[in-house]
């Protein structure tokens, strides 16, 4: 049993040592740049926990994955953990995009967020991104996006990117949802 913990805590060190690693921030930016609208966005502070079930993903998709890929992604789901992106990133944006796009130079915290809809009455588009989850490999992630217009007001997607030659593709949209 004390094994088993020692473990396991070696395995969350190592992962959270690999947080926001440049992969990471790699299907950030690729993320952001398939969900900007000429409205353009906010972005939500918050990196939620990204749930995966291959038993669901093989139902809604279809895709056949190998199976050790689809078990490894299962296992980084279940070592993943909710976090917070980190605000160079936001800033990175805001100079590759005008601000017409990302809105704000920096990301919206969810009291941000709940002041913006209150002081302005209107629908926003305030974009949350979870915590990726790789294969073993790099080469497969899967990552929630969850647009939030009002509150209670939400939608969202999740992602199976793929690297392909070097840059993250997004293979499938699945797991659409709606509030």
């Amino acid at each position: 049993m004390m094994r088993r913990t020692i473990n396991i805590i070696l395995i969350l060190i190592s992962t959270l040592g690999y947080a926001q690693n440049e992969t990471e921030i790699e299907v950030f930016r690729k993320i952001i740049d398939n969900e900007i609208s000429n409205a353009g966005i906010f972005i939500r502070c918050e990196k939620p926990k990204t749930f995966f079930n291959s038993i669901e993903f093989k139902e809604q998709t279809g895709i056949l994955l190998p199976e050790n890929i689809l078990e490894e992604l299962t296992q980084s789901s279940n070592l993943n953990y909710d976090g917070k992106w980190n605000a160079k990133i936001i800033k990175d944006l805001n100079q590759k995009y005008s601000s017409d796009i990302i809105k704000k130079d920096k990301c919206l915290t969810l009291k941000d967020s709940e002041r913006l809809y209150k002081k302005t009455g209107k629908r926003q588009s305030i974009v949350l991104i979870s915590q990726p989850i790789f294969d073993s490999k790099f080469e497969y992630c899967i990552v929630s996006v969850s647009y939030l217009k009002f509150t209670g007001s939400a939608y969202g997607q999740k992602y199976l990117l793929k690297k392909v030659n070097g840059i993250w593709t997004i293979v499938i949209e699945y797991e659409n949802w709606l509030s």
